[in-house]
């Protein structure tokens, strides 16, 4: 099993401060086998939801955060390689380049920074929307897309 650089790294140092859930649209047999190898005495990863907790539209998967109850989504964030995956509750994604093989990759290392600096704010929807501008993308996308599709009628 492969395994992305600096993952470990990552989930011990924000697991000491964050409580860690993987929300994955994988199988559980495939996403547990992943967790287990990755986290063997379920320390680091508190929590698992698998793709049966996705809200499946148009054949994609959404993770819909307010299955975690008794949370408010102004702590909550989703780091995710598809955009569409924190569709629901856009300025809670975080994106994240996917991971092909390459050793030299520190996206991790750049994640648990990002992380490590949402601690202390008080909505990590507006910092999230200050640094990645994903609704306004969002917008502007859904924008011209449903203006040309008004436009075909």
């Amino acid at each position: 099993m492969k395994i992305r650089p600096y993952c470990n790294e990552c989930l011990r140092q924000v697991s000491e401060d964050m409580e860690l859930i993987v929300f994955t649209a994988s199988q559980r047999s495939y996403a547990d086998a992943v967790m287990n190898y990755i986290d063997p005495t379920r320390t680091l990863i508190h929590h698992r939801l698998y793709r049966e907790n996705c809200i499946v539209s148009e054949r994609i998967h959404i993770k819909d955060l307010r299955i975690l109850a008794n949370r408010s989504l102004k702590d909550i964030v989703l780091i995710d390689n598809a955009a569409y995956s924190f569709g629901y509750q856009i300025d809670n994604g975080i994106p994240i380049i996917s991971w092909h093989d390459d050793l030299e990759d520190k996206e991790l290392l750049y994640l648990t920074h990002y992380l490590k600096g949402l601690l202390n704010v008080d909505d990590a929807r507006e910092v999230n929307q200050a640094t990645f501008h994903l609704s306004t993308f969002y917008n502007d996308y859904s924008e011209e897309f449903l203006g040309k599709e008004k436009a075909k009628k």
